[in-house]
């Protein structure tokens, strides 16, 4: 799927439109793809987890705010301070 679309840099250009555009779960699936064939590809970790974060924050029920938040802390947890 990821080369369908024209690689990786073509689908977190997409995933960084989708940011923009405030369609964030679209965001996260996007960076999804790329990160099942590069799990340590920063970019795609760092676009799903500000996803998540922006899910996170719309959240009222406590536990999906947790698992929103939580995950977007654990792919950042190792990556460097932009």
């Amino acid at each position: 799927l990821v080369a369908l679309i024209g690689g990786p840099d073509q689908v977190l250009a997409r995933g960084r439109d989708a940011l923009a555009a405030r369609e964030f779960k679209w965001a996260a699936e996007l960076a999804d793809y790329v990160l099942a064939t590069d799990s340590a590809n920063a970019g795609a970790k760092r676009i799903k987890a500000q996803a998540l974060i922006e899910l996170g924050e719309r959240q009222i029920n406590a536990i999906a705010r947790n698992y929103y938040l939580s995950s977007a802390m654990y792919l950042l947890r190792d990556l460097p301070t932009q």
